[in-house]
């Protein structure tokens, strides 16, 4: 199919070049993805349905260099190309995808050219035996612990996807590489004499982890009780809060982008090589973070990017100090550094205090947010409260409701990450951040 592809995008040039002021086309991307797909659904503990599909779709990209007012742009546009389409279909989007590059008027920029690096490959467990007889498995584990008496699991849904990537350009690239990709998705409810209470939860994953998959949903089912029984969160002002689990991923994600090329050419960024993003005078734990595409059992984990860059290991940050900017190809040319491609695992070091030292104290634990909203150019953040707990230093109870807000930038100097680690899809990182006053609305 991709040789088809091929013969028809040199048939479509080969056709616009006889055509007068016609854009020349100056490189193409075909990228193939092979799905093998399983999927369940039940309702409480009973199977409602079972699904298998084999999904092959083909994302080509044009790209076309030309020149405006002296400016140089490459433009480049894509569509989704299916097997079933007849050779004028195809190509007819083919001619679509060139004349809409010929608008994008991107600065110029060079394609991936091919590397002779020989990558590590990503390794699943799941590629021991066919997709399907790991269903049983995965069910298992999710309703291993769902055995309480007020509350459990309402439905669940599992996806488990063995995908095959290939990735073919003009510039010669010709790499392939398969993954496997699952996902959870589950309701917990649970009823009090008050209210009865239904969370919504997904988990991701790359490998089967019986025990992670298990500990999830104790944790939702935890959640659940503790959400029901919650008063509302009384009005704090100034607290120390303690973000746990989730809540933790969102907030340090930040440093990911102040750190990409593509965030700093678009000057959504102000963090500077060589300088501390916490400041000289920070007293807290610093950030030391490094991104890995070959994570352990990460959906996102890949020996390419989706330019067919190779990826390797990488440090950004060391004790706050910001080493390297780190994108595509694209957007480090822009700023003319090396490029690292893009990778989406990163990995952050733990801090110098256990949990427990963090607990000494009056605190907010916050473990799950409605929502949560960080904007990585202010700083600024603010989430409202799903469940967490204020302990005041003599009791703890659960609290609901109400809002925490801040501003990194400011509360970053003082923030504390714990000995602690988490591994959530793909991210490894302190269990729990701790920040010192931060503004708690409540409702009470």
């Amino acid at each position: 199919m991709i040789e088809r592809i091929k013969k028809l995008i040199a048939e479509s040039v080969k056709l616009n070049s006889l055509e007068k002021d016609s854009i020349k086309m100056d490189g193409f991307k075909i990228i193939e993805n092979k799905i093998t797909a399983n999927e369940l659904f039940f309702v409480k503990k009973g199977l409602d349905m079972y699904r298998a599909k084999d999904v092959n779709n083909f994302n080509i990209t044009i790209y076309k260099n030309f020149t405006e007012e002296d400016v140089m742009y490459t433009g480049s546009s894509s569509a989704i190309i299916h097997p079933t389409m007849s050779d004028e279909e195809i190509l007819q989007v083919i001619e679509e995808v060139s004349f809409a590059a010929s608008f994008i008027k991107n600065k110029y920029y060079p394609l991936v050219e091919p590397s002779n690096k020989v990558q590590e490959e990503i390794t699943s467990n799941f590629s021991e035996k066919p997709l399907s007889e790991w269903l049983p498995t995965l069910t298992d584990a999710i309703y291993n612990s769902d055995t309480c008496d007020k509350g459990g699991i309402n439905s669940s849904e599992i996806f488990l996807n063995k995908v095959y990537t290939r990735i073919v350009s003009s510039t010669g690239i010709d790499v392939s590489f398969t993954t496997y990709k699952g996902e959870i998705e589950f309701i917990t409810n649970w009823k009090e004499d008050t209210e009865e209470i239904e969370l919504y939860t997904h988990l991701d994953f790359s490998d089967m982890d019986y025990d992670l998959i298990d500990e999830k949903v104790k944790e939702m089912l935890i959640i659940s009780k503790e959400k029901a029984i919650a008063s509302p969160t009384p009005a704090l002002e100034k607290y120390n809060i303690l973000l746990n689990g989730t809540p933790v991923i969102e907030l340090l994600s930040y440093y990911v982008s102040q750190a990409s090329a593509k965030t700093v050419y678009n000057r959504m960024s102000t963090a500077k090589l060589g300088e501390n993003i916490q400041g000289d005078d920070a007293q807290g734990d610093l950030i030391t973070l490094t991104l890995d595409p070959f994570m352990k059992n990460s959906t996102n984990s890949s020996p390419y990017d989706s330019n067919g860059f190779p990826l390797n290991s990488v440090k950004i940050f060391n004790s706050g100090v910001l080493n390297r900017y780190h994108g595509d190809l694209r957007h480090c040319h822009y700023l003319n550094i090396e490029p690292t491609g893009n990778i989406s695992n990163f990995i952050i070091e733990g801090g110098k205090h256990s949990i427990a030292d963090f607990k000494m104290d009056p605190y907010l634990e916050i473990i799950a947010f409605s929502d949560f909203q960080m904007d990585t150019l202010t700083g600024d953040f603010a989430g409202e409260i799903r469940l967490g707990w204020v302990f005041d230093g003599t009791s703890t109870i659960p609290v609901t409701g109400g809002s925490v807000s801040g501003n990194i930038k400011k509360l970053q100097k003082q923030m504390y990450l714990s000995k602690e680690m988490q591994k959530d899809n793909n991210f490894i990182g302190p269990k729990i951040v701790k920040l010192l006053d931060v503004s708690v609305a409540g409702i009470a």
